[in-house]
């Protein structure tokens, strides 16, 4: 159950109305891997008692009092998704390439007075997940999904046909309209559907995701007697997700119990917003070779806008061609994700290489969903959803692992990532993830160049039918390549 679900806040949702918020979506956007620049993504993110560096920024601002002159970079980004299914002994492969800038930004380093050394301010944006995913799924089934709409239906008195539209808009009605789903004769509060009596109905599923999230920022900072570096920053977080979801049934061809040949459902959510959030961060150097970095990073408050619309079609086995789409939907929702923590050490070899590693305690149960009474007026109060939050999502320890080995001008870079679980221990596995990564680069008195590779693997149990448990096994891997240019002055 926990594989579901850790697929499920990453790239789908349930098999239900399409605009119902829950707390996986607030899962997806409080759960951040930070990319940015290839030198910070080649070290794992692992940055945080280092500083002068333009991601790092992201995970603690103090980094900024280190830089010692003005730096711009940019760093263009290639993510390549790639899954496999299989389910009902049928394997599915599928796969997307996402181009996209994971990060620019400038900071510019003046003189400062007395022992303060320097003074710093940044601005710059760095990409902190991505959502580019695609899933297919093929398999045999004697349960058709159509179920749902009866089950939705006929629970508790039932339902009168009069009131299909006005209360189920968005899922049974569709199939309600296309003759997929009807009345039993003598009882119209009762449903049953067009396959209620097939056997071996060929299934396909697909999902497709887009998007990412991200972070601007503005930061300042400042070097104190070169062996305190300070640093504050404002972030304004942007997300842009969608969901595309395609369903489709094709009756055996020997079935004569249905008079339809197939139908396909296709669902689609498309959400974009923007928040808040402020940081404060410190890097203390010790001795020469060892130095101690923490962070805070308030929650970040976003509010949400979600477009969402359902249709069917369906394909009657004499030619004919019924179809129903939803009427337009929108909802206007805020989401608070949790705060952050993190500790960082470092040590630095000399001229010879740089070791740091960050841990990072992320509390998930207090993340809140609620409505954007400003925007929509009075909604859901998301009382159940908040609940599940508190229940279902416990604090998490995320660690990274970086190192940097000079040979000038060469610098040859190694990475991990782990990122812990979320959920509680009711659950019988859990949704950690790790990431491992590499990268080289040049460093020049005056500009510098970076790549960096990384790979993300999990397995993860992809919904077919929800209420009926149809699961497939589905292993998904993430590769992304990140080209950085900087120039110093």
């Amino acid at each position: 159950m926990k594989k579901i679900i850790c697929i499920l806040f990453c790239t789908i949702s349930f098999f239900v109305e399409v605009k119902a918020q829950n707390e996986f979506d607030v899962l997806r956007y409080s759960s951040l891997d930070f990319y940015g620049d290839a030198r910070f993504n080649a070290m794992g993110g692992s940055f945080g008692a280092l500083g002068a560096n333009m991601s790092s920024l992201s995970i603690n601002p103090g980094g900024i009092g280190v830089y010692k002159s003005s730096d711009f970079s940019f760093t263009p980004a290639f993510h390549q998704n790639y899954s496999k299914s299989k389910s009902d002994g049928i394997t599915s492969e599928d796969g997307k390439l996402n181009f996209h800038f994971a990060n620019v930004g400038l900071v510019g380093t003046f003189d400062g007075s007395g022992d303060w050394k320097s003074v710093s301010f940044g601005v710059g944006y760095n990409r902190t997940s991505n959502f580019n995913t695609s899933i297919s799924v093929s398999g045999v089934t004697d349960s058709s999904a159509l179920n749902t709409f009866t089950n939705e239906l006929n629970a508790g008195q039932g339902t009168f046909e009069t009131d299909i539209n006005e209360y189920h808009a968005f899922s049974a009605n569709l199939a309600y309209q296309t003759y997929l789903v009807n009345p039993l004769i003598g009882d119209s509060t009762q449903y049953n559907h067009a396959f209620s009596n097939s056997k071996n109905i060929a299934q396909f599923t697909s999902y497709e995701t887009r998007g990412g999230s991200g972070e601007m920022f503005f930061a300042t900072g400042a070097n104190y007697n070169n062996k305190l570096y300070l640093g504050a920053s404002v972030g304004i977080p942007t997300v842009r997700f969608s969901y595309d979801r395609y369903y489709s049934e094709t009756a055996d061809p020997s079935d004569t119990l249905t008079d339809f040949n197939s139908y396909s459902m296709h669902d689609y959510v498309s959400t974009s917003g923007a928040g808040f959030n402020f940081k404060l961060g410190l890097i203390y150097k010790v001795v020469d070779w060892f130095r101690i970095g923490t962070a805070f990073h308030t929650p970040t408050v976003y509010s949400l806008h979600d477009d969402y619309e359902s249709s069917i079609v369906a394909e009657h086995k004499d030619g004919t061609i019924l179809e129903e789409a939803s009427p337009y939907g929108s909802y206007d929702y805020v989401v608070t994700t949790p705060y952050r923590f993190i500790s960082s050490a470092s040590i630095i070899l000399g001229n010879y290489g740089v070791i740091n590693g960050d841990f990072e305690l992320v509390d998930y149960a207090s993340a809140r969903l609620k409505t954007d009474n400003y925007n929509s007026g009075s909604g859901a109060e998301f009382v159940t959803e908040n609940q599940n939050i508190r229940n279902n999502f416990v604090m998490a320890h995320n660690i990274r692992v970086g190192t940097e080995w000079r040979i000038d001008p060469f610098r040859i870079r190694a990475g991990y990532r782990f990122q812990g679980n979320s959920l509680s221990e009711k659950y019988s596995s859990d949704n950690s993830a790790s990431i491992y990564s590499a990268g080289l680069g040049i460093k020049e008195e005056e500009y510098y160049f970076d790549i960096a590779y990384s790979l993300k693997t999990q397995d993860v149990e992809t919904i077919v039918i929800a209420d009926q448990s149809d699961v497939a096994s589905t292993n998904l891997k993430d590769h992304y390549i990140t080209f950085t240019l900087g120039f110093r002055f």
